[in-house]
């Protein structure tokens, strides 16, 4: 989740008997599915998409922007290491999925990710870590010290802050970090909001940021509540 926020910062039949019989037999059904393999198809239904973004084009993976081992090892952290929060937005989770990084313009971008724990009190407790008063401090911390890993970044600071309360899922809770930078000699300011989302045993991020004024909010809850929707489905 916040691994994102700074690659985005740094650039989501009817038959006869015979033939039921047939059918019964045949392979990729979804009884013959694990709960992993289930968990990973559903993950891949929840995430955002083309169809929920009109207007906004996928970004080109650039492993350029990718968080570094120092950074990543903070960002998990500020979680207290929780397996779900450190699985989320990793591209080789085998019960989740993480949507492309979707960008209107030069100022704006959008991703998500979901994964999902063995049981609800895992998910639980994820929300436990990332509802923690000491998470925002520590986020700010972990980004401030990774943007400043690169040298074209200078003057960098980062101020995290909840959101107001959030109504998704069975549990949520935002944040927005406020990043305040020389790029390159210009000054910038960034805005970038994480949604945390439990429903059941699932977890998901919904990720927006933006240049230069805050997302626009009816358009950052209507994302949430999509995903969130598809969370709960079965």
């Amino acid at each position: 989740m916040a691994a994102a926020l700074v690659a985005v910062m740094l650039m989501v039949a009817c038959g006869d008997d015979e033939e039921s019989s047939s059918d019964t037999t045949a392979p990729t059904t979804s009884t013959t599915l694990s709960q992993i393999q289930l968990d990973e198809q559903k993950a891949q239904r929840v995430v955002l998409t083309e169809a929920d973004l009109p207007g906004y084009t996928i970004d080109p993976a650039d492993p350029a922007d990718e968080t570094s081992p120092e950074g990543l090892a903070a960002l998990n952290a500020c979680g207290n290491n929780d397996p779900l929060f450190v699985q989320l937005d990793k591209d080789d989770d085998p019960r989740g999925a993480t949507s492309p990084s979707f960008s209107k313009g030069d100022t704006i971008t959008v991703g998500s990710s979901v994964t999902f724990g063995d049981n609800e009190d895992q998910a639980k407790a994820t929300m436990t870590a990332v509802s923690a008063a000491p998470f925002p401090t520590c986020l700010s911390r972990a980004l401030t010290a990774e943007l400043r890993r690169d040298p074209a970044w200078t003057n960098v600071t980062v101020s995290t802050t909840k959101l107001p309360a959030v109504t998704a899922g069975d549990q949520a809770v935002g944040y927005r970090s406020t990043v305040r930078a020389r790029v390159g000699g210009t000054a910038v300011t960034f805005y970038a909001d994480t949604i945390f989302i439990r429903s059941g045993r699932a977890i998901a991020s919904v990720d927006v940021s933006s240049v230069g004024a805050v997302f626009p909010e009816a358009e950052r809850t209507r994302l949430v509540t999509a995903v969130a929707g598809r969370m709960a489905a079965p």
